[in-house]
């Protein structure tokens, strides 16, 4: 989501969101499937807020600064024990995924 903030600051949101994934326990009978949850669920709110600074009618100043995993949320990639040698869900990586980043920049546009 874009907003034009107070001050001539101009700010981007993204949430993203997602429960924990169902898995079937072992043995597999017909009534059991899909009755428990992997530890994979996922939240990260990210922003970023910029204030363009003109510098006569072709440059731009823009100091920008941004924030990743806000809430410093632990989101599992993959909780499984080992890796599967196919693994054909997307998830090849494995452990905790990024902790809280911030970034700071300094842009110059003409």
């Amino acid at each position: 989501m874009f907003a034009d903030l107070p001050w001539g600051l101009e700010g981007n949101f993204v949430v993203q969101g997602r429960t924990a994934q169902p898995i079937t326990p072992d043995p597999r009978t017909a009534t059991n499937r899909n009755t428990l949850r992997k530890d994979n669920k996922y939240f990260s709110f990210d922003w970023r807020l910029q204030r363009p600074f003109n510098l006569g009618e072709r440059f731009k100043l823009i100091p920008v600064v941004e924030m990743f995993n806000t809430f410093n949320n632990a989101n599992n990639i993959n909780p499984l024990s080992s890796p599967a040698l196919f693994n054909f869900d997307g998830f090849l990586r494995q452990g905790v995924g990024d902790p809280r980043q911030v970034q700071l920049a300094l842009r110059l546009t003409f």
